[in-house]
């Protein structure tokens, strides 16, 4: 919703932990998750629109954006009027995002891409992609350019619909034609995009532990005045063993959120803090909220109810924004301090 959007950019909860000569608030990312938190336990969604503008997308395009560029699209983005989303997945290329195929070569003053793009969020409704792209063969190939929604040769199918009530569209570039100023980073760009990306799984995480929180204390005001059998639920042994695991498995996400928020405050967190807090954030928010709603019975699956809507957005970013099994992966190399390749071994 673009009201509640301006509405939350006016009191400074968009580019929180953006440098104030970018128009941001010059804070830092544990405010950022501590607003998206805050947001969440009154109104689930507009805590998205806290994400939105803090996270994700946008924070890649602040860290490596040119002065020119951040003067060009920053103001809309920050003020809730305009939306960047992130063209990453392809119809080959998911968790395997390095066989990614959409391409660009440099024509004159130009840059042609040709590809297409699939599930990416706010497709539908975005001025701004930042696309991953193939400038050459192999990792060191890979970049990201800017295209803007009404480029010639870009186009945006028709919305397909999430689980959870989003929408995305696939994205199509047939000899699209960009000016080299729309290039963020060229070849050998993956790993700077990467670690831009790791900052994105904490926006993730914080929402996904936030809607997890919310639908705790849903389930639990609900316990302590519904009576069956002449008692509150909360006085039977059952219903208290379920809250005391669900109190134990959010306040430890929380406390591996923090540390990583904590480790990005100066400069970016690790990969291997941010794969163990969204593996706990996603897990927790998706158990809580699930747990919320069996308790709550036959309420907590109506849409009369949050509820839920919460297990089903939680459920979503189990996926989105690296799934968990490649976040398992991602913290067993920390553990062993190698890397371990997913793929066959090549013939000899």
């Amino acid at each position: 919703p673009w009201d509640s959007a301006a509405m939350l950019a006016q009191q400074g909860l968009l580019g929180i932990p953006f440098p104030e000569q970018d128009g941001g608030q010059g804070g830092t990312l544990m405010h950022a998750v501590l607003a998206i938190q805050e947001v969440a336990q009154v109104c689930p969604r507009s805590a998205d629109i806290v994400q939105a503008g803090n996270f994700g997308p946008i924070r890649t395009f602040v860290e490596y954006a040119t002065p020119e560029q951040k003067a060009r699209y920053l103001p809309d983005l920050l003020a809730g009027r305009k939306l960047i989303s992130l063209g990453m997945t392809e119809p080959d290329a998911g968790s395997a995002v390095t066989d990614l195929r959409t391409s660009a070569r440099r024509e004159g003053d130009h840059y042609v891409i040709n590809g297409s793009k699939v599930f990416s969020t706010h497709s539908p409704e975005a001025a701004l992609f930042l696309v991953y792209v193939r400038f050459g063969p192999g990792v060191q190939g890979i970049g990201s350019v800017l295209v803007d929604r009404d480029t010639p040769g870009f186009r945006i199918g028709e919305p397909s619909t999430f689980m959870n009530g989003e929408r995305w569209s696939q994205l199509y570039l047939e000899e699209c034609r960009i000016p080299c100023g729309n290039l963020l980073l060229g070849e050998g760009g993956f790993k700077k995009q990467i670690a831009g990306f790791n900052v994105e799984r904490l926006g993730n995480a914080s929402r996904a532990l936030a809607l997890g929180r919310y639908c705790f204390h849903q389930a639990r005001n609900y316990a302590l005045i519904r009576k069956q059998f002449g008692r509150e639920l909360c006085e039977f042994q059952g219903i208290q063993w379920k809250f005391a695991d669900m109190a134990m498995k959010l306040e430890q996400a929380q406390l591996l959120l923090y540390r990583a928020a904590m480790e990005g405050e100066h400069g970016l967190p690790t990969a291997q803090s941010t794969a163990m807090a969204k593996l706990a954030c996603n897990m927790a928010g998706w158990e809580v909220s699930n747990e919320a709603m069996q308790v709550m019975g036959g309420l907590g699956f109506s849409q009369e109810s949050l509820v839920e809507y919460c297990v089903r957005r939680t459920r979503g970013w189990m996926i989105a924004g690296g799934s968990v099994e490649m976040l398992k992966n991602r913290i067993a190399e920390g553990v062993f301090e190698r890397t371990f390749s997913q793929r066959p071994p090549s013939a000899a």
